[in-house]
């Protein structure tokens, strides 16, 4: 029965590494067979047959859910499973569907397990038929074999290579590229998984997770704080000082959303034809077309290599704390344990402005209990937050009973009856800070009579203004008058039928639906702006529009870049908006020559904060945001192909580190974008890595060990 179950773990293991192509078998091989062997040694004390065989079937069954999770994960993030989703079973079931369920995998587990199930019935059967006394198992022998057994094991379990290095070298570059580093914290997912096994990975997990700060280590995370640079100086630094601002974190968005159907990776193909108001705040108000034109707005900043491979709460934590915790979830420490004094997050965005005088509201137009909000934005900072489900009329009635994943309220709608929290009448009193997350472009893209921005804009996607009118309900119907054999495609839906239509003609569909998601949320904009403009406010406030990650639902985004669903690492896929409408740069722009400024650097979410922070003159303690100010110069630069560039790299909760040129998920492989190995582009990639991942451990430390109140440059 003990060995039913320890080869049933190791055949499971082999599975596990063999679909997710990691290899045969863990590295440490013997420290995961030390947790199994202790597991098993567990379940053996129990005196009865048949409660081990249910017990040890349980825990392979786990291992069964698990493989499935880590299968889906990998997948589609190239994440692995880690107990902080646990908390997240929730939002996971309400956003998935048919097209994240593997039933090949499904079946080839089921076989693999029920192989392994009938193994044990038939050892238990025997069990019973031979009338083996259970006591007969707690003979000297074998009680001797199985501490021999446990002892070998444990000789990798405590191998030196497993010592915690000391703490005084906890930021030292030999630490961070240690197979200790892996073991202690949870920041390289595949390559710890890789090293230490399914059963390794998750005592790792668990060891980290309940883990405490003891004296040292709580004094070296304070005094990293407290030594850390004071930003307060650029080309840019407090040109819109005491605007409002607001962030816009768009669901799904592409920058081919904003094109004429087609794809240029360079972005050359903008388009104002059905998204007038995105163009507006990049072009300025003149719907020109031509870049050239000296009557085009000059008071934006593009940034065109922008990346994000993060889900959305974490991109929208990095909007508004400039990090996210690793390996445990935020409603941990931001939650219903909060404890103000311990957790005082003085360094989030809403709080920093807010300790300025400003208003801060945070916006959502779906269920705000979704990912905890509720419980958590209040701490972050935020005076209102507000979702679908929470928000009320005048006579205090709630507006929106419908709060389902997938029935989206129309999002100009939406913003209309909550704009008095994205716009506060208060304007004049004191300025304000408001972050809104929409979700009118979130999938899945196909005909759904619940979606409002669906039944809104789907005619309008096809045949444009000429063609259509609106109804009474603010719909855009086929104009009555017109025959259908007189109707046209916009040029948008030409575009796209022309790519596609005979390739892969569902594309035609999903695209249309992504797109009327896209219209809403450009609708909402406008309301936005025109808000902004009664106002007279819209030219001291600071706009700042991105995106959370790419459009993954139905691999849409996989499909129309014509990149391969297993090309994880494909930095082209995770090529995302970021754009910044800022009354300041215009003076800037002017300057240095341009109509409005393109940011070439690869740049990230991680880099909102001290950005804006630049834009509006705010010192800050850099050590406490991973990212940089994009006015900022890197700490490290080289050059490729004749041209520049600066080293700045982005981690990914889900897996993996990587640049415009470069990719790794372990820090022993690496992609290259050009694919030729460039061992000094590397070396200079792998010393950025290193204090990305210092900062990311640090960070974790103090918001883990709630040791805020010490930080003195908060």
């Amino acid at each position: 029965m003990l060995l039913y179950f320890i080869v049933g773990a190791l055949v499971l293991e082999a599975v596990t590494f063999y679909i997710l192509g990691l290899g045969f078998m863990p590295e440490y091989f013997w420290y995961n067979f030390a947790i199994i062997l202790f597991i098993a040694m567990l379940v053996y004390l129990i005196p009865n047959y048949t409660a081990q065989y249910v017990i040890y079937t349980i825990i392979l069954f786990i291992q069964t859910i698990i493989i499935y999770v880590n299968y889906s994960l990998y997948t589609i993030y190239g994440d692995l499973f880690s107990f902080d989703m646990i908390r997240l079973i929730g939002e996971a079931g309400a956003a998935i569907t048919t097209n994240f369920v593997y039933f090949s995998v499904i079946l080839q587990l089921i076989g693999t397990f029920l192989a392994i199930l009938v193994v044990g019935i038939l050892i238990l059967k025997m069990c019973k038929k031979d009338k083996i006394n259970i006591k007969q198992h707690f003979s000297v022998f074998n009680v001797v074999l199985i501490l021999a057994l446990q002892c070998v094991a444990c000789t990798y379990f405590f191998d030196e290579r497993f010592r915690i290095n000391e703490l005084s070298s906890i930021n030292s570059e030999d630490y961070i590229s240690s197979d200790t580093f892996l073991m202690n914290t949870s920041i390289l997912k595949s390559s710890s998984y890789q090293k230490f096994g399914t059963y390794g990975y998750l005592t790792n997990l668990i060891a980290t997770y309940l883990s405490s700060g003891g004296r040292t280590i709580n004094s070296l995370v304070v005094d990293y704080f407290n030594s850390g640079n004071i930003y307060n100086s650029s080309e840019v630094f407090g040109v819109d000082e005491g605007n409002n601002v607001i962030v816009i974190m768009m669901e799904s968005l592409e920058w081919f959303a904003f094109g004429d159907g087609t794809y240029d990776k360079d972005i050359n193909n903008l388009s104002y034809e059905l998204t007038p108001n995105i163009y507006s705040i990049i072009y300025g108000d003149d719907y020109v077309t031509d870049l050239s034109n000296d009557n085009v707005g000059n008071d934006s900043l593009i940034a065109k290599n922008f990346f994000a491979k993060s889900k959305t709460n974490i991109s929208e934590g990095f909007g508004i704390m400039g990090n996210y915790p690793v390996g445990y979830n935020l409603v941990d420490i931001a939650g219903s344990n909060y404890d103000e004094e311990l957790n005082a997050f003085g360094y989030t965005m809403p709080n920093v402005l807010k300790s300025m005088g400003y208003t801060t509201s945070y916006v959502h137009s779906h269920d705000i209990n979704f990912y905890s909000r509720n419980e958590t934005h209040p701490n972050l900072g935020f005076d209102n937050v507000i979702g679908k489900n929470s928000l009320v009329d005048e006579y205090g009635n709630q507006i929106y009973e419908d709060v389902e994943f997938h029935h989206w309220a129309a999002e100009g709608d939406f913003v209309r009856d909550a704009i008095d929290y994205i716009v506060p009448t208060n304007y004049e009193e004191q300025p304000f800070y408001t972050f809104y997350l929409n979700v009118s472009s979130h999938g899945a893209y196909d005909y759904n009579e619940n979606d409002g921005d669906c039944m809104r804009y789907h005619n309008y996607v096809m045949y444009g203004p000429d063609d259509c009118i609106l109804d009474d309900e603010n719909n855009w119907i086929i104009d009555p008058s017109k025959e259908v054999e007189d109707l046209t495609y916009t040029d948008w839906y030409q575009n796209v039928l022309d790519a596609y239509l005979e390739t892969d003609p569902s594309l035609c569909e999903e695209l249309l639906y992504y797109q009327c998601g896209v219209m809403g949320m450009d609708e909402a904009i406008g309301v936005i702006i025109d808000q902004l403009k009664e106002y007279d406010i819209y030219d001291n406030t600071t706009i700042l529009l991105y995106s959370d990650h790419y459009a993954y639902y139905n691999n849409l985004s996989n499909r129309f870049k014509g990149i391969d669903v297993t090309d994880l690492s494909n930095i082209e896929l995770n090529t995302i908006p970021m754009i910044i409408s800022s009354p300041g740069l215009k003076n800037y722009n002017v300057e240095t020559g341009n109509n409005y400024t393109i940011n070439d650097r690869f740049c990230s979410a991680y880099d909102i904060i001290p950005t804006l922070f630049d834009l509006l003159g705010v010192s800050f303690n850099e050590n406490l945001y991973i990212g940089h100010s994009l006015f900022r110069p890197a700490d490290y630069i080289y050059t490729l192909d004749g041209e520049t560039r600066d080293m700045v790299v982005y981690y990914s909760n889900t897996g993996g580190l990587f640049n415009r040129d470069i990719y790794t998920y372990n820090l022993d492989d690496f992609t290259f974008v050009n694919e030729e190995e460039n061992e000094e582009l590397q070396e200079i990639f792998f010393a950025e890595v290193h204090n990305i991942l210092v900062k990311i451990n640090y960070i974790n430390l103090l918001n883990k060990y709630r040791l805020f109140s010490r930080v003195a440059n908060i």
